[in-house]
């Protein structure tokens, strides 16, 4: 199995690794292309098997000189958001190793069946074609850690190979990897999902999944339409019919993920997303944008009073006064 991973060789790469399937194939294929990157992993305690896990990825790291970081947790499968929690606390480590060490590149093993779960998952939810692409092979995001913040990019170079090529591939390489059998829990609503209709059908009609993914992330992206205004950390969307994607888009750029609820209610009001996201709007567009609080002199007041500032915005436009000039045309 190859991978076309040239656009990986000029970054400064961290691999999410779990010594899993799809991380461990993951490792030996950007090893094999000549990829520079480490590693990052969380072990969550909750298996017998953890700590040879971790101190297996560790071996494994070190005969390919590769870094490696790892974060232990501690997490009770029994808890009802256990997924959730995992994902929160992956995520913030990650952010942390690559503001810490300046990584400009986080490289994912999401992989076809992955896709598939997900676009399942969001119908079940009811979500459109835009929710239903999911997962893109490569985007950008902003991230934060204590006083440092960063734009990286995102790569996911599995997403178009299933699970059996991968497995396949380990087989054949005789590649040692660990199975995590708290996936096969079907209290899970995704492994339900995985273990009674994605595998199964991607196991008979994988090249058909892969290309209709393919057609709906272009149907996607044109759907999805374009910010009239980003940075990285402001972002303008016009205010139109299917604005709640572009929204959606700039929030997970930020660093959040939105509710459904929440998707209903920022269009109607203006709101505070997880106490991280702003979303404000006037009567043509919606303003997205870190959400902070802080004091404001009376003159600074008075002025975006006068400018019809979204009173949200501005405790985050006082500390960044030079934005006002980008907000001229919109505000006007």
């Amino acid at each position: 199995m190859q991978l076309k991973l040239d656009y990986l060789k000029n970054k400064k790469s961290l691999l999410a690794f779990s010594h899993g399937v799809d991380s461990t194939a993951l490792f030996y294929l950007l090893n094999s292309a000549g990829v520079s990157f480490d590693c990052a992993m969380v072990n969550y305690q909750t298996r017998p098997s953890s700590l040879a896990e971790e101190l297996s990825a560790r071996e494994l790291c070190k005969k390919f000189n590769k870094k490696i970081f790892i974060h232990k947790a501690n997490l009770n499968l029994s808890n009802s958001n256990f997924e959730k929690i995992a994902r929160d606390i992956r995520y913030e480590f990650f952010d942390k190793i690559m503001c810490e060490y300046d990584y400009d590149a986080l490289i994912l093993a999401h992989q076809l069946n992955d896709a598939l779960e997900w676009l399942l998952m969001q119908l079940s939810k009811g979500s459109g074609a835009v929710g239903l692409a999911g997962m893109m092979p490569r985007s950008k995001k902003r991230i934060k850690f204590q006083n440092i913040t960063k734009n990286i990019e995102i790569f996911r170079p599995l997403l178009g190979v299933s699970k059996d090529e991968i497995l396949k591939y380990l087989q054949s390489q005789n590649i040692e990897y660990f199975v995590d059998l708290s996936n096969q829990d079907i209290k899970f609503k995704r492994n339900r999902i995985r273990a009674e209709f994605s595998d199964k059908f991607i196991s008979q009609f994988a090249s058909g999944v892969k290309r209709s993914f393919e057609l709906l992330r272009g149907d996607a992206i044109i759907l999805l339409g374009e910010f009239e205004y980003e940075d990285g950390e402001l972002f303008i969307v016009k205010k139109l019919p299917n604005s709640i994607n572009l929204i959606d888009q700039a929030c997970k750029k930020l660093g959040v993920l939105m509710s459904q609820k929440t998707r209903e209610l920022c269009t109607q009001n203006d709101c505070v997303v997880s106490h991280k996201v702003t979303i404000t709007s006037n009567q043509s567009y919606y303003f997205i944008a870190p959400y902070i609080k802080t004091k404001m002199d009376k003159n600074i007041k008075d002025k975006f009073r006068i400018l019809k500032i979204p009173a949200l915005l501005r405790p985050y436009l006082s500390l960044n006064s030079h934005k006002l000039n980008a907000l001229d045309k919109f505000l006007s």
